[in-house]
């Protein structure tokens, strides 16, 4: 850490000029590199070694809307991973929305920097959920396959209880972006989509969903052991008890049992 903190980044960029890409974008990609080192321990030290490659980047081109949308994820990340400094985190938001609005400023049409922007207002407190609507709308927009966009706009409608665009929106997010490390937000889509289904009143078609997410954790309960289960648990304790209750109970035995068979 205390290497990154200081690292001559114009040195870095002289032993770096055999690699076919201008300064700024070497730059970025370097942050890129750095993120998950940098993102989660000693916030904000992580994100201010970050902010230093990226604003030597933007100092070297300050039209490169790209750079711009990098700065702006990494501050929404960082700022996601500290709760005990309120200063740093909202100067972290500050920096992440000012980024996302130039980037969206020097490419109207990019979907990805209004995804960015959607993104600082959704994942804090004092974010606007209709702003962030508004700019993962505009997202999709922009580029229809954009899973990311897709999902958080079905999030969006989901927090602001609009069930029916809610349960449609989640239908629309592509679930093949969905894979490796990412497939557990699948089967919480699922859920999700479930329960926007029994709260538009359309309850068969819920039991179905639920039912169904429940046989894909019985087969695989691997699946379920870090998932919040919070929907198929409120169904469960609520108006699918007679159907989903027993079900679910032995599927957390299972579960609480395979976690103790691995100690």
């Amino acid at each position: 850490m205390d290497e990154l903190d200081t690292l001559d980044l114009t040195a870095y960029l002289r032993e770096t000029t055999h690699i076919n890409l201008p300064p700024a974008e070497r730059l970025r990609k370097l942050a890129i590199a750095l993120e998950d080192q940098l993102s989660a321990p000693e916030q904000p030290r992580g994100w201010l070694a970050l902010e230093r490659i990226f604003a030597a980047g933007v100092a070297l081109d300050p039209d490169d809307a790209e750079i711009q949308v990098s700065r702006a994820i990494t501050a929404e990340l960082c700022a996601s991973c500290i709760d005990n400094r309120p200063e740093a985190r909202r100067r972290m938001i500050q920096v992440g929305r000012a980024a996302a609005a130039r980037a969206i400023e020097l490419r109207p049409n990019d979907a990805a920097a209004h995804y960015a922007l959607g993104m600082m207002e959704y994942s804090f407190e004092h974010g606007s959920m209709l702003s962030a609507l508004a700019s993962f709308e505009t997202a999709v927009a922009c580029d229809p396959s954009f899973g990311w966009a897709r999902l958080y706009r079905a999030h969006c409608l989901h927090d602001l209880r609009r069930w029916p665009e809610a349960a449609q929106a989640y239908s629309e997010v592509d679930p093949s972006f969905l894979v490796g490390p990412k497939t557990w937000r699948n089967d919480l889509l699922r859920e999700q989509r479930a329960w926007c289904l029994l709260q538009a009143g359309h309850t068969e078609q819920a039991l179905t969903e639920f039912l169904g997410i429940l046989h894909r954790y019985e087969q695989q309960p691997g699946l379920a052991k870090y998932q919040m289960l919070k929907e198929l648990t409120a169904v469960a304790e609520g108006p699918f008890h007679a159907e989903l209750s027993d079900r679910l109970a032995r599927l957390r035995h299972t579960i609480d049992a395979d976690e103790l068979g691995g100690e």
